[in-house]
């Protein structure tokens, strides 16, 4: 996703933050300024926004923790102010792992409002207080952050994406129909839902409604594009679109036998193979570290990363689309057979599109969406 700021690593995990999280800052600064500024307004304000982070680093965590449990390898995660997106680098493999990946993020909000609910009692009830988001204070700090995790919850149950409850409208969408077909529905929902939060938004002067507003139509037009693209593959197998342009190491190879390689090839990624058959991947760098520490005689294989996804020579392009979209420039092994055929990645099969099956009309349609990429 574009417009995000990198924050820190975590085990691999790129933790990002995306623009629209600004937003909260910006509306608490401006609230003091209205009102007057004082430090003590201040420093409360510093540790509210401080423990929204922390309420949504948290949704995303348990997204994490869903997923590790599910075996599933997260990426990196976007931060934003109604939860976050993780990018994985394999899916889910069945309705109830995604349903329940899904929910872990939005059950966790809720858990923290549970557990503020004894510190709140001597407030008012939330319909009968005309603002709860201008000026913290100390006295009211777990209130608003138990209002903002009733609010991440609520918000993230709404049928649009990039939230989780389009995520989960489309899991149970699915349960009757095929994949792209649910993701369609969601794509139409999400357009009403977004006019209406941008129409309310406007009418009332309400930032948050607006901002919503904009991520859901972020997200629709994204999601888009990936059926746009999905229905320029139809019919495509993996066989016909298979390419040999890939970089290898063997397992065996220690890194000082293969500094050669990495001195005239600047590719990112290597696949480790053995037997003829790829086993994994290694990074450039993590071969390049080992050097620096001259550990000369390590093998490759202790530094590949061993979760492939491999693709059959014989299965349509669309059964893996979802992970070809997630990263299109990434190379996956082809087999057929237990035999290692060659590698496919995105842009191959848009290349291969290009040259060979296209119409003028959907070359010039495909060269927009290769724009987005």
């Amino acid at each position: 996703m574009k417009r995000t700021i990198n924050l820190f690593t975590i085990k691999g995990i790129v933790i990002k933050m995306h623009w629209t999280f600004l937003i909260l800052p910006i509306w608490i600064i401006a609230a003091n300024a209205v009102k007057g500024f004082t430090w003590a307004n201040i420093i409360w304000s510093l540790i509210f926004i401080l423990l929204v982070f922390l309420s949504v680093v948290i949704h995303e965590l348990a997204h994490y923790w869903a997923t590790k449990r599910f075996k599933i390898q997260t990426k990196e995660i976007i931060l934003m102010p109604t939860g976050g997106i993780s990018s994985y680098e394999n899916f889910p493999k069945s309705s109830k792992e995604e349903l329940l990946t899904t929910l872990a993020g939005t059950l966790a909000n809720l858990a923290i409002a549970g557990l503020l609910l004894p510190f709140i009692q001597d407030h008012e009830p939330i319909w009968a207080i005309t603002s709860h988001f201008d000026i913290v204070h100390g006295n009211d700090l777990l209130y608003k952050l138990h209002i903002v995790n009733l609010g991440l919850f609520a918000i993230n149950l709404l049928p649009a994406f990039p939230l989780d409850g389009g995520h989960i409208l489309r899991v149970l969408l699915g349960l009757k129909m095929n994949y792209f077909k649910a993701t369609r529905i969601v794509v139409v929902v999400g357009k009403i839902l977004a006019a209406f939060f941008l129409v309310t938004g406007i009418f009332y002067l309400n930032l948050l409604l607006l901002v919503i507003s904009l991520l859901i139509f972020g997200a629709v037009e994204s999601e888009e594009y990936v059926l746009h693209l999905r229905s320029l593959v139809k019919g495509l197998t993996f066989g016909e679109v298979v390419v040999n342009d890939y970089q290898k190491l063997q397992a065996q190879s220690t890194v000082q036998e293969v500094m050669g390689t990495l001195m005239t090839n600047h590719v990112k990624h290597f696949f480790v193979m053995e037997n003829g058959i790829p086993i994994g991947t290694v990074h450039r760098m993590s071969i390049i570290n080992e050097a620096a520490e001259k550990n000369y005689t390590c093998p490759v294989k202790n530094l590949m990363k061993e979760n492939l996804i491999y693709f059959n020579s014989n299965d349509k392009v669309e059964t893996g689309f979802k992970t070809l979209v997630a990263y299109p420039y990434s190379n996956y092994p082809v087999m057929q057979d237990n035999l290692f055929t060659g590698v496919i990645s995105l842009m191959c099969i848009l290349e291969h599109l290009m040259l060979h099956q296209l119409t003028p009309k959907e070359h010039q349609r495909l060269k927009a969406l290769i724009k987005k990429i």
